[in-house]
């Protein structure tokens, strides 16, 4: 706050903010944010690093697909002496995938444990499930009387025009409820925030290694979403795109172009202008000499990341206009021939992301190869915040909003106030 408040002549504003946290005193953790008009702060290790890669004089290609994303960098001069081939994949690692595993199975037990909550608090507008029915007539065939059904675990009842007889936002929620509620969204928050974090750290590595000048297909990963939305919500290829978009942006003269698939269908050519048409399936490419290929044979995405190096844009802003350069293509083939056939079979470079205190992996200092891509395990928040003046209580604050009864014209969508006047009207989003 220092750094900017320490200029009076700019314009700023503190906002009060309130984020969820079931372990703070009434559900809330309280938070004041700064807002400037003014570039955002930037650390000095920060600024150093975007130098270092806007110096260098490289330029590389971006594949990115469901399962990993994979860059591949050659000198701009297309001269051995000024560099060698570097090549990254980022996928996700077995600690990674536990890790998701891990947290996959909390949301489902938070849900299972939301609903058996909601069922239990509102029998009445649910109907006993098919075992449940079976038990009492069994029961009613040897003359016992029907067992008490706590949790119905049938449909929800419905009216005469096939609706439910009572909305979900007007449910009565237990404590319990509301705190399992809290923690879910304690949870999603945390996640989504350790995904960012993982994206901005891995687009950083992969800009200070590779320089800022690179070239990604157009994709439009939301039909990447309607196939394949479990993997894409693990990988998230569209935050880490998005992440290396802006750390090019970043840099001085850095840009990440988009290509369009159609002028130039990188996965479905070789480095020596051959058409080499492949199945999705397909993972490896191979040119076959004895159909007049060269004989490449490499990773399927690392070869179109190297494709994507040699693609020239007429317009940068229009992707439709970008061309595969062949014969650029085929003379990087040629001069870096050794080392270009090691790049495309295997990743040289491992961009681990940088942290924030220590040396960053650069291409003059590459990672160890036992080091790895962790997914930051979501926990609770350890920033430090503002320092309590007011005491404590033991109730939320209520919403920005009055309750139901004190405003003027209650819209169908407000919850009813619960009876106990101490407990905290809140909205059923559910």
């Amino acid at each position: 706050m220092a750094h900017f408040l320490i200029r009076p002549e700019l314009w700023h504003k503190i906002d009060l903010v309130r984020n969820r946290d079931v372990s703070a005193p009434g559900g809330w953790r309280y938070e004041a944010h700064l807002s400037v008009l003014a570039d955002g702060y930037v650390s000095p290790a920060t600024t150093i690093r975007r130098t270092q890669a806007a110096a260098l004089d490289r330029v590389g290609g971006v594949d990115g697909n469901v399962s990993n994303l994979a860059v591949v960098s050659l000198p701009a001069t297309g001269d051995r002496a000024h560099g060698k081939v570097l090549s990254s994949r980022i996928t996700l690692t077995s600690d990674e995938q536990a890790t998701l595993a891990r947290q996959s199975k909390q949301t489902r037990d938070r849900n299972k444990a939301l609903d058996r909550s909601r069922r239990a608090s509102n029998p009445v507008h649910y109907r006993p499930s098919r075992p449940q029915q079976q038990r009492d007539e069994r029961r009613a065939a040897k003359g016992l009387k029907p067992r008490r059904t706590t949790v119905p675990a049938g449909a929800r009842t419905l009216n005469a025009t096939g609706k439910p007889r009572q909305a979900h936002r007007r449910d009565e929620l237990s404590n319990t409820y509301l705190r399992l509620r809290g923690r879910q969204t304690m949870a999603a928050a945390c996640a989504a925030e350790a995904s960012q974090h993982r994206a901005r750290r891995l687009a950083a590595g992969l800009v200070a290694a590779h320089g800022a000048r690179l070239t990604i297909e157009d994709c439009d990963i939301r039909s990447w979403f309607r196939r394949w939305g479990r993997a894409c919500q693990a990988t998230t290829p569209g935050r880490l795109i998005a992440a290396l978009a802006a750390e090019c942006a970043a840099v001085n003269g850095g840009r990440l172009l988009r290509a369009s698939t159609f002028a130039t269908a990188l996965s479905q050519h070789c480095l020596c202008g051959r058409r080499a048409p492949k199945p999705l399936n397909q993972r490896t490419h191979h040119c076959d000499p004895d159909e007049g290929g060269c004989g490449l044979r490499g990773d399927r995405d690392l070869v179109a990341a190297a494709l994507a190096a040699y693609t020239t844009l007429t317009d940068p802003d229009a992707p439709s206009t970008a061309r595969l350069d062949i014969l650029q293509a085929r003379n990087a083939q040629i001069v870096f021939h050794q080392g270009l056939q090691e790049a495309l079979t295997e990743s040289t470079v491992d961009v681990s992301p940088p942290h924030s205190r220590g040396r960053s992996t650069t291409a003059a200092h590459p990672a160890p190869a036992h080091t790895q891509h962790r997914l930051p395990v979501p926990g609770p928040q350890t920033a430090a915040s503002a320092r309590r003046t007011a005491g404590t209580w033991i109730t939320a604050t209520p919403d920005e909003t009055r309750t139901a009864l004190l405003r003027p014209k209650a819209h169908a969508g407000t919850t009813r106030p619960h009876p106990d006047p101490s407990r905290t009207p809140l909205r059923d989003s559910s």
